[in-house]
């Protein structure tokens, strides 16, 4: 996975943020590493997490960037403001 430079501050930026969500970080760090040419198995150590979270975060990110980092309650209509 490559990143762009924009891409790599950014997601520096959320890793060491103290005003962000821990998850957002996590997140972060999880494209990070990918992007590092980190294995799947020291991904899972690092963050203590499994493979179906790293193959959801990393495809999302491969098919929206930063954008698919957000997250997405399930089941709920998207809110929609009238004026």
């Amino acid at each position: 996975m490559t990143l762009t430079p924009v891409e790599r501050y950014e997601l520096q930026r959320r890793c060491q943020s103290r005003k962000g969500r821990a998850e957002g970080a996590r997140r972060a760090r999880c494209i990070l590493l990918l992007a590092e040419g980190a294995s799947w198995a020291q991904i899972r150590g690092r963050l203590h997490c499994g493979d179906t979270y790293i193959a959801c975060w990393s495809q999302r990110f491969a098919t929206e960037r930063l954008a698919g980092l957000y997250s997405r309650h399930r089941d709920q209509p998207a809110t929609v403001l009238t004026p």
